[in-house]
């Protein structure tokens, strides 16, 4: 499911930068932001723990449940979208990105993603375990 929205406020003066809401209790959502954080070279995407916000752009549940992104002109998008936004935001992945924004691909894309949010708890869980927080 893709959830488009458009947050309220000052569209014309938003910066360029990607912000992106993340889980950071979650050990798989940590390791994924701290590698895009390091490829991240031109620091064009503000990463933002769910967990010390004191204002989201919607529910805070529901922003743990998927990645959820907001664009430069206040589009939220979220899950295979969102990392779709992310990679064309870093030179190493640009092309990626753009290859997801192909409806065969974004829809396969998804559709993965839709799986792995499926074993997300298990595979924390699993991580946890073996002490990988």
């Amino acid at each position: 499911m893709r959830e488009k929205q458009s947050l309220p406020g000052k569209q014309a003066g938003r910066s360029q930068h990607l912000q992106v809401w993340y889980d950071s209790e979650c050990p798989l959502c940590r390791r994924e932001i701290d590698l895009l954080k390091r490829l991240d070279s031109k620091q064009s995407i503000h990463f933002i723990k769910i967990e010390e916000c004191s204002t989201l752009p919607m529910e805070k549940q529901q922003l743990l449940e998927r990645l959820h992104a907001q664009q430069h002109d206040g589009e939220i998008i979220s899950g295979a979208q969102a990392f779709a936004a992310i990679w064309r935001k870093l030179p190493g992945l640009k092309v990626l990105g753009y290859v997801a924004q192909w409806k065969p691909a974004g829809d396969f894309l998804e559709w993965l993603y839709g799986k792995f949010l499926k074993y997300r708890p298990a595979m924390q869980q699993w991580l946890s375990r073996r002490g990988m927080e």
